[in-house]
C-alpha cells in the first residue's frame, strides 16, 4: 500500500473513533453490535491492527455510521495536508 492510501486508512480509523467518542459509545457497546471482541475494537482504533474491511464496516454500522463519508472526509483531510 502507498503512503497516501496507508494515510487514508489510519486517517479513517481515526476518525471513526472521534464519532464513536462524540456520540459517548463504549467500546464495549461498538463490539457488542458488531459481533467484535472489545479488544478487537481498541487494536483497531489504536492501531495496532490492520483491520479487513469488513471489521471496520461492522464497526461503523454499529455506530449508524456512514463509512463512504468517513473515507471520503479522510482523503480531504489527507490530501490537504500533503500540499
Amino acid at each position: 500500500m502507498n503512503r497516501k492510501a496507508q494515510a487514508i486508512c489510519v486517517t479513517a480509523i481515526s476518525r471513526l473513533k472521534a464519532e464513536r467518542e462524540r456520540r459517548k459509545l463504549s467500546k464495549y457497546f461498538i463490539a457488542q453490535e458488531s459481533g467484535l471482541s472489545p479488544q478487537m475494537v481498541g487494536y483497531v482504533e489504536r492501531g495496532l491492527r490492520n483491520p479487513t474491511l469488513e471489521t471496520v464496516l461492522r464497526m461503523a454500522e454499529a455506530m449508524g455510521v456512514e463509512f463512504e463519508k468517513i473515507i471520503k472526509q479522510a482523503r480531504k483531510e489527507v490530501s490537504k495536508s500533503a500540499k
